[in-house]
């Protein structure tokens, strides 16, 4: 092999994690910060919109098996609660004052929907 070629190789084999990386992660590692006081005034602004949420779980409000489960989480550094969905899909194990990472997406009626989630 030429130098060129050689350095061609290495260079695909160098990108081929970062490549791996970025597809399994969806782009980003972490979405723009959950705008907790906007969510409050006008949830409906912000419906469609993609954010990543650091937050403690305060308590569970609903669970139905096969669907998923409503839970109350904290923000950390936030003195309010705030209702969140997560799909059964997910196969989450959540516990009270666990603390997670959500990529949360804003639905409609102000659904504050779980995309993905990662222990912190």
């Amino acid at each position: 092999m030429t130098g060129p070629t050689i350095s061609k190789v290495l260079q695909a084999m160098l990108a081929a994690p970062l490549l791996l990386a970025v597809l399994l992660t969806g782009g980003c590692r972490h979405g723009e910060p959950f705008p907790v006081a906007a969510f409050q005034t006008a949830p409906e602004n912000l419906q469609g919109n993609r954010y990543s949420l650091e937050a403690e779980i305060d308590a569970q409000l609903k669970f139905q098996e096969g669907v998923g489960r409503f839970i109350s989480v904290r923000p950390l550094n936030e003195k309010v609660r705030l209702p969140v969905f997560i799909s059964d899909s997910l196969k989450a194990n959540l516990l009270v004052a666990q603390r997670y990472r959500f990529d949360l997406t804003v639905r409609k009626g102000g659904l504050l929907y779980v995309n993905s989630l990662t222990k912190i």
